[in-house]
């Protein structure tokens, strides 16, 4: 997780510098298999707020940390509900609810609450936006969690530069996939700013990447998107043998699709837009 250190001074205010973060790690073990790294850089904290539009809106933050971006979120949003799975961050935490009547902390694992519930019982069941340093390693169910709960209309999130690019990446080049497509499909995607490794204490492996999603205002098609994962099964296969494997369809009915919509019948997923995928889907589905 990408927590967010955050310590008050003598003075109220906090700081994320490495020498005091090290400091402070003499009294709390900060904890691998969270993947705890925490920013060191104010302006990307500043930079993860002013992209996210949450002006007098409803906000979802996942793992807080030690409070630094929450404090941000929490000033300028409507309502904010903050989930942390490590119960050892509560002393940090707690300093926060004392200074904001708009904030609630949920020490509860993101993945296993009743989201819509809590959204109902924190927003009054009111839109909001997701925010979150996710780490590596659940950042595909949370991705899954926020598309699949109609209340969270968009969100900006911290992740690993390589899957923020395959989310982010355009036809006909390396990082398109079937992730690209349906994330796309389903929303307005793009990229805040990329984050150097080096922003975090304790440095990771790899460098990050803040990206924002905007839900489109479309009804799902599911059937779609089980087709686009149909569609990249193989990357290195023609679109022809992907489509095969599937009984639904045969050679003969591929052939005539493409031939109706002028593709060429050795095309790769990859080599297609959106909107030719959508197409053929709804070619062969006729």
């Amino acid at each position: 997780m990408y927590s967010v250190f955050y310590c008050y001074t003598t003075h109220n205010t906090y700081f994320t510098n490495k020498t005091t973060i090290k400091r402070y790690n003499k009294y709390m073990r900060i904890k691998k298999e969270y993947g705890q790294n925490f920013i060191t850089d104010k302006n990307l904290l500043l930079k993860i707020v002013s992209s996210s539009n949450i002006e007098n809106k409803n906000v979802i933050e996942v793992g807080p940390g030690k409070g630094a971006l929450t404090s941000y979120i929490a000033s300028t949003a409507k309502k904010v509900i903050a989930y942390e799975i490590d119960n050892d961050l509560k002393k940090y935490l707690d300093v926060l609810l004392t200074k904001t009547t708009s904030l609630d902390i949920i020490y509860k694992d993101f993945l296993k609450v009743d989201i819509n519930n809590d959204i109902k019982q924190y927003f009054n069941d009111e839109d909001c936006i997701l925010i979150g340093n996710l780490p590596y390693y659940i950042t595909s169910p949370i991705l899954d969690r926020f598309l699949k709960t109609p209340k969270i209309k968009s969100c900006v999130i911290m992740i690993q530069k390589e899957v923020g690019d395959r989310i982010n990446a355009k036809m006909n080049t390396k990082e398109y996939n079937a992730l690209s497509v349906t994330v796309q499909y389903l929303c307005n995607v793009s990229k805040i700013i990329d984050v150097n490794k080096n922003m975090f204490f304790p440095i990771p492996a790899v460098d990050s990447i803040v990206i924002k999603m905007d839900k489109k205002e479309i009804t799902v098609d599911n059937d779609f998107i089980n087709f686009i994962n149909l569609c990249f099964t193989q990357k290195r296969k023609t679109l022809t043998n992907n489509l095969i494997n599937d009984t639904n369809y045969n050679k003969e009915k591929i052939e005539n699709a493409f031939s109706l919509l002028n593709i060429k019948t050795n095309t790769r997923a990859e080599e297609l837009s959106i909107d030719n995928l959508f197409n053929i889907y709804l070619s062969l589905k006729a």
